[in-house]
């Protein structure tokens, strides 16, 4: 039931879209393809709540745009709902260079897989870097999740199934 709400809450009203038939990589690695029927373009989002409130640790942020899809098929059955959110994050200078001093950073051996609707606004040509450390620190183990920094710029991309809500 809390997933379902939390879903909700990150998920916002659809609009009519062309098909989204591009494969995706999920943050396990694994490669998915969308289906070939029509589904809902999806709304990007730039309410920066509730991604702070699922990942703190990124500090202050300055501007974010990030979307949701549901994953799996739609049930009528009562219960938890999977979902998954994709973000570009713009890191406060501060944040950006505490991440880099607190977390072993090394170069990424791929670029970030998103979800299609916000993957035409992940930087292109940017040496990323990815830290198994903060990694940990975010996910606590308890979902997946990818997170690639740009340094030089401050740009945090998030990709992650089921991510809950920090408690302090």
């Amino acid at each position: 039931m809390l997933v379902a709400a939390l879903a909700l809450a990150l998920i916002t009203g659809c609009g009519g879209g062309a098909a989204d038939t591009a494969s995706v990589r999920s943050p396990a690695g694994s490669s998915a393809r969308s289906p070939e029927t029509a589904e809902p373009a999806a709304t990007i989002e730039r309410d920066k709540e509730p991604v702070l409130e699922r990942f703190p640790e990124f500090g202050d942020i300055t501007a974010v745009e990030w979307v949701t899809k549901v994953l799996g098929r739609p049930s009528e059955m009562p219960g938890p709902t999977d979902f998954r959110v994709s973000g570009v994050a713009q890191l406060a200078d501060a944040d950006a260079e505490r991440l880099q001093q607190e977390y072993d950073w090394v170069p990424a051996e791929e670029a970030p897989a998103t979800l299609a609707g916000i993957s035409s606004r992940v930087p292109e040509g940017v040496a990323w870097e990815v830290s198994k450390g903060f990694t940990s620190q975010v996910t606590g183990g308890t979902f997946e999740a990818t997170f690639f920094l740009d340094p030089e710029a401050g740009v945090m991309v998030f990709d992650a199934v089921n991510p809950s809500v920090a408690h302090s």
